[in-house]
């Protein structure tokens, strides 16, 4: 089936149709407190984009805008990690981006496991088994108020699959709730949009 931007606008992953299928059910796995982390994860992957953009409005005039990384370590290893996440999903291995992940993360609008992340990762290589990814400038840091040691990032990159018979190039916007503390750096969410106008698809 053709690949469009406008068929990839309707699915939960921007690259790959119902590799997310809907549940009203809540996943087995997750006891309360962590129902209650994963919801926390999905306000801070969706409700924040205007601040991100700009400032918004908390009470009347006042204005306030999410705070950035101070610590220049904290900041590089963020970096690092989300950057690595990026270029690792060039290599076959769907592990090799898996292993950036925490053991239970908010993956495109769903809470998942670390090892259905990463089954729907290999469920993307197969559909696009060539890889490109490219960054088009610097990540984006902040800090999340009133929660120590998490921080949002974001990334717009190229990228360009290909497969047999079917090429996709443009660029994304990838967004990412990244956990820092003293056992290590995870990300324990992502999510990412298609940047308008930028998709291209060719079928032979």
């Amino acid at each position: 089936m053709p690949f469009s931007a406008e068929s990839a606008a309707t699915t939960q992953s921007p690259f790959l149709t119902k590799i997310h299928p809907r549940r009203n059910r809540r996943p087995r796995w997750l006891p309360d407190p962590g129902l209650h982390r994963v919801l926390f994860l999905g306000v801070v992957l969706t409700s924040l984009c205007p601040i991100l953009h700009g400032k918004t409005t908390f009470g009347g005039n006042r204005t306030k805008s999410l705070p950035a990384v101070e610590d220049p370590e904290v900041a590089s290893e963020l970096v690092n990690v989300v950057e690595a996440f990026i270029t690792a999903g060039e290599k076959d291995d769907p592990a090799a981006r898996g292993k950036f992940l925490g053991p239970r993360i908010f993956y495109y609008g769903h809470p998942r496991t670390r090892e259905q992340a990463v089954k729907a990762i290999a469920a993307l290589y197969r559909r696009w088994p060539q890889r490109k990814f490219s960054l088009t400038g610097s990540l984006d840091l902040f800090e999340i108020p009133n929660h120590r040691g998490v921080y949002r990032a974001t990334a717009v990159y190229d990228y360009k699959f290909d497969n047999r018979e079917e090429h996709l190039s443009g660029k994304s916007k990838l967004t990412c709730v990244v956990e820092h503390d003293q056992r290590g750096t995870r990300i324990i969410g992502v999510d990412e949009k298609l940047l308008n106008g930028s998709t291209e698809y060719q079928q032979e």
